[in-house]
């Protein structure tokens, strides 16, 4: 990043994403070794894009394992369609996620929360709610942008396409899932055959989208089917640095 703050060089995040704790799966173990990672990575904030949860089924196994993590700056978290019980299939139980207060977790439903980092420098994370079903605003967020030099702004957003709703100034970066890389692709020499959402504008990956820069992780977790076909679950790890 040009003109980043000393304070801010090395400052790294991981984003969790796309656990889908509760539904018949493997998700639990993935989720224990996404865990154990994050936990050797020593970040110094993480955020989660979503898709905690499908059903209120196994909510306490999130909420231990989150209490694991104590990043220096904090965790937050925004809402997925399947936490709030929209599925492409079947329409879930809405679960109520306010107890992720008491883990340590600060859920962003539209707003915004700044977190200062060493002499001058900050980082503002902003969150919306499930931009694809009606949850999302971004008017609230962006009313209280710290536009100030030294702050880094974030947006986080279970929904990659947000971010085209953004002005490529507002934030250095939107972090989304969803996609779960297509979890079950097929090889081909042009690259992996999503089978699910095949059109999907962002697959997984680091973009840059008419000036804005959106990164989207394949998740932890899988949701319908039980497994993943040359696509493997991952965490992904942020560490801003100034540009040379």
């Amino acid at each position: 990043m040009p003109g980043l703050p000393d304070p801010l060089e090395g400052f790294t995040i991981v984003q969790l994403s796309d656990m889908h704790i509760g539904s018949p799966s493997l998700n639990v173990r993935v989720f224990d070794k996404a865990l154990a990672l994050t936990e050797r990575i020593a970040p110094h904030l993480v955020a989660i894009t979503g898709d905690l949860v499908t059903g209120r089924r196994r909510l306490a196994v999130l909420e231990d394992g989150l209490r694991r993590l104590s990043p220096p700056y904090g965790m937050y978290a925004v809402l997925g369609n399947h936490d709030h019980g929209v599925t492409k299939v079947v329409r879930a139980p809405e679960v109520d996620l306010e107890g992720l207060a008491a883990c340590g977790v600060t859920l962003l439903e539209n707003t915004c929360v700044t977190v200062p980092v060493g002499k001058g420098a900050s980082v503002q994370i902003c969150g919306i709610d499930d931009w694809a079903h009606g949850y999302g605003d971004l008017a609230p967020a962006l009313a209280v942008l710290d536009r100030r030099p030294a702050v880094v702004r974030l947006l986080l957003s279970h929904y990659p396409e947000a971010a085209l709703a953004t002005s490529p100034d507002d934030f250095a970066l939107t972090l989304s899932g969803d996609t779960h890389g297509g979890q079950i692709c097929l090889p081909w020499p042009g690259g992996r055959i999503m089978l699910s959402q095949p059109r999907a504008k962002f697959r997984d990956g680091l973009y840059e989208a008419e000036g804005r820069r959106v990164c989207v992780t394949r998740g932890i977790g899988t949701s319908f089917l039980p497994f993943r076909l040359f696509c493997r679950p991952e965490i992904v790890v942020l560490r801003l640095v100034r540009a040379a």
